[in-house]
C-alpha cells in the first residue's frame, strides 16, 4: 500500500499531459462517487482475465482468431468480454447508422463493435472493441485493426460501466487523434460527451428534446433518434 506522499511524489514525476489525465480520472472518481456507495453491481466481473502469462500481439491475435468470445488485449493480458444485451446493441446501430450515411464519400468511415481500436505508445500496447467508432486516416487501418479514430462511443453496461468511465475515458484521452469520447447509457435517454477541444469536460445531454452534437465529425442527432426502440 502506498502512501499518500508516495502517491504526491509520483504525480510530481509526471508530465504535465499525464497529470492532466490524472486530473480529470479523478474528478469522474469523484463524480460518480456517491452512486457508486449505493449501487449493488453484478456479481459477475466486467472482465475475466484469461488464464494465461504475458502475451504478445502476435500470441493474442492466433489466440483471438480462434476464440468463440472476444477478449480485450491490455499490456500482454487478454480479458474476456461478457455479452450485449438488446438495449445495447440497439443503442449502438441506432448510432452507427447515421454516423455511416453521413460520413459516405468522405475519408473518414463509422465502425462497429467488430472492429478492433489498436493504441500503442512507449508504456501501453492495448486492443480495444469500441461499441463505435469512426476513424478518416485510412493508411493507418490494419486489416481487423484501427489505428487513429477520432470519435469513440462506448455504450454503458453494468459490468463494464466503470471501465468505461475511468480506464477506458483515460486511455482514449491519451490517444492524440481522439476528438470526442462518448459514453451512452442504455437504460436511460441519456449521453455523456469529452472532447479535447473543451479540455475533456463532460457535457451531459439528457431531457426529451435534447440533441446531442458529434463536433469532430459535423453531425447532431436528436437522442429520441439515438434511443429508437429502445424504450
Amino acid at each position: 500500500m502506498y502512501a499518500v506522499a508516495d502517491i504526491q511524489r509520483a504525480i510530481e514525476r509526471l508530465s504535465s499531459g499525464d497529470r492532466e489525465v490524472v486530473r480529470f480520472w479523478l474528478q469522474d472518481l469523484i463524480q460518480h462517487a456517491e452512486d457508486d456507495e449505493h449501487r449493488v453491481e453484478e456479481s459477475r466481473p466486467a472482465y475475466e482475465a484469461a488464464p494465461s502469462s504475458l502475451l504478445t500481439l502476435e500470441e493474442y491475435d492466433q489466440l483471438e482468431e480462434r476464440s468463440q468470445v472476444r477478449h480485450e488485449f491490455i499490456n500482454g493480458v487478454m480479458y474476456a468480454m461478457t455479452g450485449a444485451s438488446v438495449a445495447h446493441n440497439s443503442v449502438a446501430g441506432n448510432l452507427f447508422a447515421p454516423f455511416h450515411a453521413h460520413l459516405r464519400g468522405s475519408p473518414c468511415r463509422a465502425f462497429t463493435a467488430d472492429m478492433q481500436l489498436y493504441m500503442k505508445s512507449d508504456t501501453d500496447e492495448i486492443v480495444y472493441y469500441p461499441d463505435v467508432m469512426v476513424a478518416c486516416q485510412r493508411e493507418r487501418w490494419m486489416k481487423n485493426k484501427i489505428r487513429d479514430p477520432k470519435l469513440v462511443v462506448e455504450i454503458l453496461s453494468p459490468s463494464t460501466r466503470e471501465i468505461d468511465r475511468r480506464e477506458k475515458s483515460l486511455n482514449y484521452r491519451r490517444a492524440a487523434s481522439i476528438e470526442e469520447y462518448v459514453i451512452a447509457a442504455q437504460d436511460a435517454r441519456e449521453l455523456m460527451i469529452y472532447r479535447r477541444k473543451e479540455h475533456w469536460r463532460a457535457e451531459l445531454i439528457a431531457g426529451p428534446d435534447a440533441v446531442a452534437e458529434f463536433r469532430s465529425i459535423g453531425l447532431s442527432l436528436p437522442l429520441e433518434r439515438i434511443y429508437e426502440d429502445v424504450f
